[in-house]
């Protein structure tokens, strides 16, 4: 490991993830990353234990419901962050510091431009988009509220997820979570003022939120501003450079399409949800949160993944991007296997964290059987596919992702929607469409074997 400016001018440790023990290496870059994600799990989860003990079940339905639009959103950044990180892990790998700096100025710029197109054109649309997703009507005023105020705070979101990725994809995954630390800590104490003391319901919750992500994006920011001398953030350097945006694109605008698809069948089936009733509303709302804790890691390792194969690549060495991604594979494995049997143990205790409705725990309780042990299958899907998108070919996961797994979701719940009519139906349309994504996934990888086995050189 190497050393890196991190928050606040200190040293952070960076993970080479070209050199050195592949596992260990793997397992601590992806355990950073995986302590920022649960750190930004206090944004959502902290505002869903206020919000579903002080203002009840209604209000945590209310975020619940208002949720899936941010998440679409976010989601497009996100798959813009995916294409920076590859690229930039890429040149990193290969010693190109100059390209560095060049997309992360350029994928910052885009994201900033973005944000601030979208903030005010999804705020008029909010109460629209609540009343097309079949929200119940008592709860809509609420979702909007929440909605609006989380909307203002879109740039800090796009800005923190971007900058972390960069970070990420040159091996420091510590500086992220440092920042996320600070932001998680801010929120629980800015939450408990607006909500407990100040009573100002679920907007105090979403300005609690609003403030926290700000904070950290400007402490991300600040980090990317010490970075090495040769690509470190310079405010006179924000552009768009047209050669590097067509190939940040090539590979975000598929991934952020995933992004966008996959929420976009859960809000059908958000939709199904919400034409259950608000227990149901409720039971799901709290069971994502819960389901959180075992998807993070999955995504943390997806991420080091794809990180670790970009690098490789970029340094030319195949048969170490063959064992990273096999040892990704079998970590994942471990992982959720772990998780889900803690979580299927302690499950009632866990949801009453979250909402003390015993109807709302008990619904959770038979999601969370259907769903949990079956998680490793979700650990598989996303070591592979972010493994293809390391290696440069975003398109192929993309096109599998959107036609197996969300595909077969919406078929499902318009053509059967009385066979999904009850909450434990409708949970099992995610193990459903795990197995047929992993099978496509394992398909096309062993038809394509020579993209991360071979001799090839790898797409760009």
């Amino acid at each position: 490991m190497t050393a890196a400016p991190g928050l606040g001018g200190r040293r952070a440790r960076v993970v080479d993830l070209t050199a050195g023990p592949l596992a260990r290496g793997i397992v601590l870059f992806a355990l950073l990353l995986l302590g920022a994600a649960l750190i930004q799990l206090l944004y959502s989860t902290v505002d869903l234990m206020f919000v579903g003990h002080v203002l009840g079940t209604g209000a945590a339905a209310a975020v619940g419901a208002s949720g899936l639009v941010v998440t679409c959103l976010v989601g497009i950044f996100t798959g813009l962050g995916t294409g920076t990180g590859v690229l930039i892990a890429g040149h990193f790998g290969a010693g190109r510091h100059n390209e560095v700096e060049r997309v992360m100025h350029t994928a910052l710029t885009f994201g900033l431009a973005g944000g601030l197109v979208l903030i005010p054109v999804m705020i008029a649309l909010a109460p629209a988009l609540m009343a097309r997703l079949g929200t119940p009507p008592e709860i809509v005023p609420s979702a909007v509220v929440y909605l609006r105020i989380y909307l203002l705070g879109l740039v800090s979101v796009v800005l923190f997820n971007m900058g972390s990725g960069v970070l990420r994809a040159l091996g420091d995954s510590l500086t992220p979570m440092r920042c996320q630390l600070v932001g998680g800590v801010v929120n629980v104490l800015v939450d408990a003022l607006f909500i407990v003391v100040l009573r100002w319901g679920i907007g105090g919750a979403a300005v609690a939120t609003l403030l926290s992500q700000t904070l950290a994006a400007g402490l991300v920011l600040l980090a990317l501003r010490r970075l090495d001398e040769r690509y470190r953030l310079r405010l006179s350097r924000f552009h768009l450079h047209p050669v590097t945006l067509r190939e940040i694109l090539a590979i975000g605008l598929p991934a952020g399409a995933q992004a966008l698809v996959i929420t976009l069948s859960n809000v059908a089936v958000q939709y199904r949800i919400n034409a259950l009733g608000i227990w149901d509303i409720a039971a799901f709302t709290v069971w994502f949160r819960v389901e959180n804790f075992m998807y993070m890691p999955i995504m943390a390792l997806g991420q080091a993944a794809s990180t670790c194969v970009a690098q490789n690549l970029g340094a030319e060495d195949r048969p170490r991007t063959r064992r990273a991604v096999r040892a990704c594979c079998l970590i994942g494995a471990v992982v959720t296997v772990v998780l889900a049997g803690a979580l299927l143990v302690g499950v009632r205790p866990v949801l009453g964290l979250f909402t003390a409705d015993p109807e709302v725990i008990a619904r959770g309780t038979t999601i969370a059987r259907i769903v949990a042990p079956c998680y490793v299958l979700f650990a598989l899907m996303e070591v592979v596919s972010s493994s293809i998108r390391g290696a440069g070919r975003a398109l192929p996961p993309m096109i599998i992702v959107v036609s197996a797994l969300c595909g077969l979701r919406v078929v499902l719940l318009m053509a059967l929607p009385r066979v999904f009519g009850t909450v434990g139906r409708v949970a099992l349309l995610y193990p459903l469409s795990w197995v047929v994504t992993d099978t496509a996934l394992l398909v096309y990888l062993l038809a394509r074997r020579r993209l991360l086995w071979g001799d090839a050189p790898a797409a760009r």
